[in-house]
């Protein structure tokens, strides 16, 4: 029964998504102020900050990560330092973003720098993230996550820091 619900939910989302594509109206990513939220995410993982994590999402946020199914606890459990602190530095190139009421999706390339110890580690990741509008303000409800591998990523691309102020 829940595994059919979970099916139905996730179903519907993607049809929501496509039928996006097709009938919305194209706005250029990096005006799309759907992404917003998506940014806020990862600044409050800068900062290991659950709570402004769980403000920028859905009550039912899925992130499927590389494979993996995550709920936004499991998310937010990821991002905290386990032993030494770390610092992360968030960039982003935003290549579409589509919308049609108060469902809007966005697709981007995500690129995390990772302090630690003296030294840093790059990731990059191919994402997509399905954002609802609710009371007026944009949610995260679903974040698709591709990590690749350092000789997968393209080089032409211009990334944009996000620069996260401290609280």
């Amino acid at each position: 029964m829940e595994i059919t619900r979970l099916v139905r939910k996730t179903l519907y989302v993607w049809v929501c998504v496509f039928g996006a594509v097709l009938l919305g109206e194209k706005v250029e990513a990096a005006d799309h102020p759907a992404f917003q939220p998506v940014k806020e995410l990862f600044a409050a993982m800068s900062k290991h900050d659950g709570k402004a994590m769980q403000d920028t999402a859905t009550e039912d946020f899925q992130l499927l990560e590389h494979g993996e199914d995550w709920t936004m606890q499991k998310l937010v459990d990821a991002v905290q330092p386990k032993g030494k602190p770390y610092v992360r530095k968030n960039f982003f190139k935003q290549i579409r973003a589509r919308q049609k009421g108060d469902m809007a999706w966005v697709s981007y390339w995500n690129k995390a720098e990772i302090h630690r110890d003296g030294g840093m580690r790059t990731v990059v990741w191919l994402e997509s993230a399905v954002m609802v509008r609710e009371h007026d303000q944009w949610k995260v409800q679903l974040l698709h996550s591709t990590r690749l591998e350092p000789d997968k990523v393209p080089r032409d691309i211009e990334w944009v820091e996000f620069e996260t102020t401290p609280k």
